[in-house]
């Protein structure tokens, strides 16, 4: 086939989708018209509802005006008659007074006393409230009106209050509009009656819409829909919803404007896609005459490229196959490469793959460690929680001497067990902030010892804390954990030898290069330096990625300085490093500060509590050892208590005894059977909302997203009668 043939037969395929183009861009345009004439529709129709309605408002205000009249409740009809007339003076419109049978009285004739005239029936009785109603003769006026009819206040009333007004105001704001596409406007009234039309109005005042038009009414499916109008014209209808008195307003789009306007969009479209074909066609003829050589040169260098030989370039005086020609030139020289670069990115690829897979196993290895924290920490601070119980118990029944600080010693050793737990629950998962003031020169001092070992016996560590300075608002427990990481790898940046120092000052947080706002205007600057190597700024700049790390296999999980950026920014400041090859790494930590003081002790809250009162406590505990402490201790302490192993046990001796037998619910969270400490929970709360609740727990794989008092095992057991009292006095 030659190549004029394959040219007319690409200009076809090209002219297609430039054919169906033009057609989709015609059939886009019409629509867009179409879109904008309806609402053109959909405006006009709404802004003569609004004009309607408001003509309406007028007189129902001005009914309900004389409505509440005295004259008309003392019936002094003539001193109401000069009301009314007052009222309507002017306003185009008169009054009239109804009973449900009756008209007494319309402002139309002279007051006459007596005056019994059957009402029209077309309006009906209003027993309260108010409506606007059209009909087509008045009993006193023999032409169409439209009333505003309003009850008289009172129960029963005994008339009805009218403004009546004639339906030419209603025309009049039809006729001033000039409907788009010679549409038709119709205002309609309650009963879908022709009360205003934009053409030839006389004739139709008055008729009922059409079937369709009714039915659309009363499914209440406003917008368009075809139709037929009162003068059989097929169009696009639009109906409008209904104002407050029940009132529609109509227009009709006859479809023959519409029509006319697609069939220009076609013809439009079919001529220039006639006129695209035949240039097209020309071109291509032309084109033919000039590209065969060049194409049959552009052959004989594909024939050299498919021999894996590198073509040479063409000048054939045609742009495109010189520039195809380069290409294929280009091709050549590529593919000589191309099996070198797949090489390289392989390799690349396995060295990646084999990254993944190292950061993989790390970080299942921390999950794993994760598992096993929890795992153990709810057992483990059930045994912290009976020893320290049972410790406490002791305490004022062993004498002094070397029994009290045996004691006093076994205390601490299960405080700092208690502390070990919760470090191990924070290495292993990530677990929400309790952020509180923290003394940073108290928070220090208790610290110092674990600090101390943490850096190790030939390592000198000091700390500089002004005074004065306020307090940093953080997680007491994570900020110890970010200090002993960054202790643990300044001692192991200096391989256990050389000098430690922490810092702390105060400074604006623009100057630390964060966002000052009214809450957050100064923050506390924690510092820790040491003196060991230093980093470069490969090391540096990758440094707090997890696990990123420069120490052996074995020896760090690259998870320390990621815990303490962590930290930092979820606490509201920002971490930052200082680092120079040979003199040294200095970490800071960016703390938000508080105007609250630090937190009291529990003993010190408890002597300044009022008295205790004693307590009927429903303990459900499921651990024998927690029990046989804690209960005693609660019993000691002045309290009567009632025990259940677990929540299903305890639920039914509510149920049983009713809530009212029990002043507080003191409950562990994991238990076997059913329920949950947290089911025990909601059920009370519906059940008894009266009745508190106080949840312990040594660790739970539930989250504990509730608002309850919820204790953290192992709790002193003073800390746990303060609660009780404390919760049981808020609902007393």
């Amino acid at each position: 086939m030659k190549i004029q043939s394959r040219l007319f037969r690409l200009v076809f395929v090209a002219w297609l989708p430039a054919a169906l183009a033009i057609g989709i861009i015609a059939r886009s345009t019409y629509v867009d018209q179409e879109s904008a004439a309806l609402e053109e529709v959909r405006k006009l129709a709404d802004n003569v509802g609004v004009i309607v309605e408001r003509e309406l408002d007028t007189r129902a205000v001005m009914a309900r005006t004389l409505s509440a009249s005295s004259a008309l409740e003392s019936e002094d009809l003539g001193r109401f008659y000069g009301e009314a007339a007052t009222a309507t003076r002017g306003s185009g419109s008169w009054s009239l007074l109804v009973t449900p049978t009756h008209q007494v009285l319309n402002t139309v004739l002279a007051f006459q006393p007596g005056l019994s005239v059957p009402r029209v029936q077309e309006a009906p009785w209003l027993p309260s409230g108010e409506g606007v109603f059209f009909s087509m003769h008045g009993p006193l006026v023999d032409k169409p009106i439209i009333t505003a009819y309003v009850a008289q206040p009172g129960r029963p009333a005994r008339y009805n209050v009218g403004i009546a007004f004639d339906p030419s105001v209603i025309q009049a704001i039809v006729s001033r509009q000039v409907p788009p596409h010679g549409a038709v406007v119709t205002v309609m009234d309650q009963q879908l009656r022709v009360v205003a039309r934009s053409r030839s109005p006389q004739t139709w005042i008055g008729r009922h819409a059409t079937g369709p038009l009714q039915d659309r009414a009363m499914a209440k499916h406003e917008g368009f829909a075809p139709s037929v109008t009162l003068d059989k014209v097929p169009s696009l209808t639009y109906l409008s919803r209904p104002n407050r008195y029940g009132w529609y307003v109509v227009v009709a789009v006859p479809t023959a404007a519409m029509d006319r306007q697609a069939s220009r969009a076609v013809v439009d479209a079919v001529s220039l896609a006639a006129i695209l074909l035949g240039s097209s066609l020309l071109c291509a003829l032309y084109i033919a005459r000039t590209i065969s050589q060049p194409v049959l040169d552009l052959k004989d260098a594909a024939d050299v490229l498919g021999q894996d030989l590198v073509p040479s370039a063409l000048n054939t005086g045609l742009f495109e196959t010189d520039e195809v020609a380069k290409a294929l030139r280009a091709a050549g020289l590529r593919a000589r490469e191309s099996a070198d670069v797949l090489e390289a990115r392989v390799q690349d690829a396995v060295a990646r793959t084999a990254q993944v897979q190292e950061r993989l196993a790390a970080a299942e290895k921390h999950e794993a460690v994760g598992r096993l924290a929890g795992g153990i920490a709810h057992d483990f601070n059930n045994l912290l929680q009976t020893i320290s119980t049972a410790l406490h118990l002791l305490g004022p029944t062993t004498p002094e001497g070397p029994p009290k600080r045996m004691l006093e010693a076994a205390t601490r050793a299960s405080g700092k067990a208690s502390g070990l737990v919760r470090q191990m629950l924070a290495f292993g998962r990530v677990q929400p902030l309790k952020p509180e003031p923290v003394d940073l020169h108290d928070f220090l001092l208790k610290a110092s010892e674990l600090t101390s070992k943490a850096a190790g016996a030939n390592i000198a560590l000091h700390a500089v804390i002004p005074p004065g300075l306020p307090a940093v608002y953080a997680d007491p427990t994570q900020l110890e954990l970010a200090l002993l990481n960054l202790i643990f790898n300044a001692r192991d940046a200096m391989e256990g030898q050389g000098h430690i120092e922490i810092r702390a000052s105060l400074m604006e947080v623009s100057d630390a290069g964060l966002p000052s706002t009214p809450a957050f205007s100064h923050c506390v600057r924690l510092e820790v330096q040491d003196d060991g190597p230093g980093m470069d700024a490969g090391t540096l700049h990758k440094a707090f990625d997890p696990y990123f790390t420069t120490k052996p296999v074995g020896s760090g999980s690259g998870l320390g300085l990621p815990q303490v950026l962590a930290f930092a920014r979820q606490s509201g400041g920002d971490a930052r490093i200082l680092s120079e090859v040979g003199v040294g790494t200095t970490v800071q930590l960016l703390l938000p500060i508080t105007t609250q003081s630090a937190l009291v002790s529990p003993e010190k809250q408890r002597h300044a509590q009022a008295p205790a009162r004693p307590l009927h406590v429903l303990m459900v505990e499921d651990d024998p050892l927690v029990s046989s402490v804690v209960a005693p201790a609660l019993r000691h302490a002045g309290h009567s208590v009632t025990q259940c192993v677990n929540a299903d046990e305890a639920k039914a001796m509510l149920s049983r005894n009713g809530v009212g037998a029990f002043d507080v619910v003191f409950s562990d969270v994991v238990m076997p059977g059913t329920m949950t400490g947290f089911d025990l929970l909601q059920w009370c709360r519906a059940q008894a909302p009266d009745l508190p609740v106080v949840l312990a727990t040594g660790y739970s794989a539930q989250a504990p997203q509730t608002d309850a008092t919820l204790l953290r095992k192992p709790y002193h057991i003073d800390e746990l009668l303060d609660t009780l009292q404390q919760v049981a006095g808020e609902l007393a």
